[in-house]
């Protein structure tokens, strides 16, 4: 079970009446979140999708949807937020921020084939190629200085060995920021969970509540990492070339990000390692039982990434 917050039916069906939904024929909780509460809602043939937010506040979440709006009007194929029949997007449901999403086609791809990479990149090239003129900014809040405080946490609970890694990663991501490398809207989470699929065929890209302004680099670097593992921690050499072709007929690297690539790999495995060394050492909400994603999968990633060079 991963969903954290109940919901009350009748506040549930208020809200959507202001879409023109009177009834709701399903309402099922999602058993995969990790960080919000998500319902899939079905009446008659529609089907929609309802995010409760758990960790991102009210304030936070107008910046996500202007961006999903904004990507969405330029033909990218992402989720995007509903308003009501009152122009209104964002509501609150047992007292957490919601937003209402058509649930979109397809599936989360399991096995990823080199046709699903080559539709990754070119996706993540397009949206690059546009996202650096995004006229909005927004921190990444999993930048250095979360690095460093999270080392901090961490330090009573886990070996020196495991300290010193950090330490090494943390000058490695001050390296690689004071680069000049290209920046723009990052997506920052871009995992085969959040793409959708039928067949080879990108229907979608969702949960963007990760986009930050940051190294767009680092951003293809999340997804070489995800998208091309091999279970030794490894990267799988045509799946990752894919992408990097595809992609790069988009966007095309500059000579920095070449140089330092290896360093941007990572920095982007590191970020993930240390979140889920986090959730295993440290897990925020003790009431909550879910699945964390193991640590020690992105941990060989990044061993692998310190004694390998990949060319880009």
């Amino acid at each position: 079970m991963a969903f954290y917050t109940e919901l009350d039916q009748q506040e549930l069906l208020a809200l959507l009446r202001d879409y023109g939904i009177d009834a709701l024929t399903a309402c099922t909780g999602a058993s995969d979140g990790i960080e919000n509460t998500t319902y899939f809602l079905e009446s008659n043939a529609q089907k929609w999708i309802l995010t409760l937010f758990e960790e991102i506040s009210a304030e936070e979440l107008p910046f996500f949807v202007r961006l999903m709006d904004w990507l969405y009007a330029r033909q990218l194929p992402v989720a995007h937020a509903l308003a009501n029949n009152n122009a209104k997007t964002l509501h609150a449901l047992s007292n957490k921020p919601a937003l209402l999403f058509p649930r979109l086609s397809g599936q989360h791809p399991r096995n990823m084939t080199v046709e699903q990479c080559r539709a990754i990149g070119d996706f993540l090239g397009r949206m690059h190629a546009v996202s650096q003129h995004y006229p909005e900014q927004r921190d990444n809040h999993r930048g250095t200085a979360w690095m460093q405080a999270s080392r901090q946490r961490l330090s009573s609970c886990v070996d020196t060995e495991v300290l010193e890694l950090l330490d090494a990663q943390i000058r490695n991501a001050e390296q690689v920021r004071a680069l000049n490398l290209p920046t723009g809207l990052i997506h920052g989470d871009l995992f085969h969970d959040n793409a959708l699929y039928e067949g080879d065929t990108l229907c979608g890209v969702i949960d963007f509540y990760n986009a930050c302004t940051d190294i767009l680099a680092l951003d293809l670097a999340i997804v070489i990492n995800d998208w091309c593992a091999l279970p030794d921690g490894g990267i799988e050499s045509v799946r990752y070339q894919t992408i990097l072709d595809t992609y790069q007929k988009q966007r095309a690297f500059t000579a920095q990000e070449k140089m330092h690539w290896q360093a941007i790999l990572q920095l982007a495995a590191a970020r993930f390692w240390l979140s889920r060394l986090l959730s295993e050492k440290l897990p925020a909400r003790a009431d909550v039982v879910h699945a964390h994603k193991p640590s020690a999968e992105y941990h060989a990633r990044l061993q692998f990434h310190t004694k390998n060079i990949l060319s880009l």
